[in-house]
């Protein structure tokens, strides 16, 4: 018996080694977390008496971030938003995301699509009143026509349409229609197109703007055109890309700031969120036919929301 004791010793003391030698299981690494701080304003800071926000996020390697980020108040540190970007500079919240109030209320929570606000958004006040929103369908450009002139005429060959936006703008539907001369002209009305999209304005604002897009659509004219015009133009706010466009030929190099972009889209019809504090658009169009001239006819409108 003392014999089978000192064996099964001996076989311990040399299997011990033999578990520590084994290989442990590969950690998941993780870039380190980065805290970056904004005053405000939401701008980045570095002097300690602007600060009033503070961000903890993980970044890649190219500078987009990995995971969940998360906004504090500085200096208490209380949580001020968590959600995930889908960039950042200008933030691009996506997938569902919560903010608080500093006295600990919620503020917001709901549903982002790169960086836009879904059906299921809803918002509190700090003393955890709901906020109650109404939104309207208001014209921002009514049925606007330019001609403009071909490509290798001596004329100029472009048309930039100045839109103001009203206060409270959340999005806009715009339809733009481009076509050649001799073609025939567009037959739509904004306003009976929406006459009843302006009584829902309890839907939410991104289904609101759908349906008017839609009933835009349903507004077609009565002859489409049988050519199809060439063309490219742009949707901007800025209004120092608009003046760069008029002067490189129908052109904007820097398109980052661009609402939209196309080519040889000669009819469109199409929602589009607005950021807050856009207050002014301008949608630049470029007749690209060598020898033919197009007119271009474009309404805008708003939808407009208040909210108590």
């Amino acid at each position: 018996m003392a014999k089978l004791y000192l064996l099964q010793f001996l076989l311990l003391i040399i299997s011990v080694p033999a578990l520590a030698q084994r290989p442990k299981p590969a950690a998941v690494s993780l870039p380190p977390a980065d805290t970056v701080y904004f005053d405000r304003d939401w701008e980045r800071t570095e002097t300690l008496e602007e600060v009033a926000y503070a961000r903890i996020a993980r970044h890649d390697a190219a500078g987009k971030t990995i995971g969940t980020v998360r906004d504090y108040f500085y200096p208490s540190w209380k949580k001020q938003w968590e959600g995930k970007m889908a960039s950042e500079a200008p933030d691009k919240p996506t997938g569902l995301c919560c903010s608080w109030h500093e006295n600990g209320q919620v503020s917001f929570k709901g549903t982002y699509v790169n960086g836009v606000q879904q059906s299921d958004f809803r918002s509190w006040r700090d003393d955890g009143r709901e906020i109650k929103c109404k939104s309207l369908m208001q014209e921002a450009l009514p049925l606007s026509t330019a001609s403009i002139h071909c490509s290798n005429c001596m004329h100029i060959s472009r048309k930039v349409f100045t839109v103001d936006i009203p206060e409270g703008t959340v999005g806009i539907v715009y339809k733009l229609d481009v076509r050649d001369e001799g073609q025939p002209p567009v037959s739509w009305s904004t306003a009976l197109a929406l006459a009843g999209v302006v009584g829902t304005g309890g839907m939410s604002a991104p289904a609101l703007l759908t349906t008017a897009a839609t009933a835009l659509t349903k507004q077609g004219n009565n002859a489409p055109p049988t050519v199809s015009t060439k063309c490219h133009w742009y949707i901007t706010p800025d209004e120092a890309a608009a003046q760069q466009f008029l002067d490189t030929k129908g052109y904007i190099k820097d398109v980052k700031n661009c609402l939209r972009v196309a080519s040889n889209t000669p009819q469109e019809t199409r929602p589009i969120s607005l950021p807050p504090g856009i207050r002014r658009l301008y949608v630049c169009v470029n007749n690209d036919n060598y020898t033919t001239d197009a007119t271009a006819t474009l309404s805008v409108t708003a939808l407009v929301q208040t909210c108590k």
